[in-house]
């Protein structure tokens, strides 16, 4: 294919430039958001963490002082703009996410606590890359709910 109006030189920028802004945009066609149910306990004797929130727990024992964390349900899904999921399945607690706007770099979401079928909270969030968002949940057991929420 020959553009007479573009050198080769040019034209191979253009490509290069076109190709760049494909594979460096931030919020891509394959985005998903993980959640995770934790439960944060105190406890003399700590657990080994799982593997799925080694990243996190440094940053869970900082926010919440907590220094053992159990993962009671995770799960993943592709989200994209008008999009609504149930996440964290587990037989009581779970998340209804609304993806209300998705930005270039983050996705603007009303999210829903639930705790079988009653309501517990709803919010809208920021949920940017490279940004877990800690949701701090109710009193659970020995410890406190955490929910963890990320794009992946």
């Amino acid at each position: 294919m020959r553009f007479p109006a573009l050198r080769t030189g040019s034209l191979r920028l253009l490509l290069l430039a076109g190709l760049a802004l494909l594979l460096l945009s931030p919020a891509q066609a394959g985005d998903q958001i993980w959640s995770a149910l934790v439960l944060a306990t105190r406890e003399s004797d700590e657990a080994t963490v799982p593997r799925q929130l080694e990243e996190f727990a440094p940053t869970m024992r900082k926010i919440f002082g907590y220094n053992t964390f159990y993962l009671l349900g995770q799960k993943k899904a592709d989200i994209k703009q008008g999009d609504v999921e149930w996440l964290v399945p587990s037989k009581r607690i779970f998340l209804k996410v609304a993806v209300l706007k998705r930005q270039p770099t983050s996705f603007r979401m009303k999210i829903e606590l639930y705790d079988g079928e009653s309501l517990l909270v709803t919010t809208e969030a920021v949920l940017a890359r490279d940004a877990p968002l800690y949701i701090r949940g109710p009193q659970w057991g020995k410890g406190q709910l955490v929910i963890l929420l990320e794009v992946r």
